[in-house]
C-alpha cells in the first residue's frame, strides 16, 4: 500500500512540475553580476581543475519578440596570487519563432555549410542557449548555457562540448542588480 501511495505522490508531483507555466522572455530582462567555478578536465582522467570565475550577463528586448544577451567573463590565473586576467565578452540577439517560448539567433546559418547556428528556448524558469559549429573536417562543437531564475537572481550552468566529449563546465551564481535594463 505503502509503495502505490508513494508512487501516486510522484506522479502527481511530476504532473504538476510538467503543468507549470513556463516564464517568458521579459521575466529575464535584467543585469546580472556574480561568480562560479570552472572545472576543466586535467590532465588525468577524472582529475577536475577548479578556477573562480566572474561573470556579468544582461539581457534586454530586442525587435520581433527577440531579446538581446550580453554577457562578460573574467578568469583570474596564477596560484595563490593572480598574475593575468582573462576575460572575454560577447552578445547575441535572438527573434522569436513560430513555437512557443522559441528563438533563434539572428546570424544564424547552415551547420552544414561551415555557418555556427543558434537558438533558445524556455522552459519553466530556465533560459536554455545552443550554439552548434561544424569544422571542416567534421569535428563539431556545442556550447550550451542554463540560465536559471532563482530569488535572488540567475544560476548559470555553462557546458561546452567538443565530439561529445565535455572539456569545460561552469557553474556560477549571478545576484540580480537593482536597476531594470531597458
Amino acid at each position: 500500500m505503502r509503495a502505490v501511495l508513494l508512487t501516486a505522490a510522484l506522479l502527481f508531483a511530476s504532473t504538476v512540475q510538467s503543468l507549470a507555466a513556463d516564464r517568458k522572455i521579459d521575466e529575464f530582462y535584467g543585469a546580472y553580476l556574480g561568480h562560479g567555478t570552472e572545472e576543466t578536465p586535467a590532465s588525468e582522467p577524472g582529475d577536475l581543475e577548479k578556477q573562480t570565475r566572474f561573470s556579468q550577463v544582461i539581457i534586454r528586448p530586442a525587435e520581433e519578440n527577440g531579446f538581446t544577451i550580453e554577457w562578460a567573463t573574467l578568469k583570474l590565473k596564477g596560484d595563490e596570487i593572480p598574475r593575468e586576467a582573462d576575460t572575454k565578452s560577447y552578445s547575441q540577439t535572438f527573434r522569436a519563432s513560430d513555437r512557443p517560448n522559441s528563438y533563434r539567433d539572428i546570424t544564424s546559418g547552415d551547420p552544414n555549410l561551415g555557418a555556427d547556428t543558434s537558438w533558445a528556448v524556455i522552459s519553466g524558469d530556465t533560459l536554455s542557449i545552443v550554439q552548434f559549429s561544424v569544422a571542416p573536417d567534421g569535428s563539431y562543437f556545442i556550447t550550451h548555457y542554463d540560465r536559471t531564475l532563482t530569488a535572488k537572481g540567475m544560476d548559470v550552468r555553462f557546458t561546452r562540448f567538443e565530439n561529445s566529449r565535455i572539456v569545460r563546465a561552469v557553474r556560477l551564481n549571478l545576484f540580480k542588480g537593482p536597476a531594470t535594463v531597458k
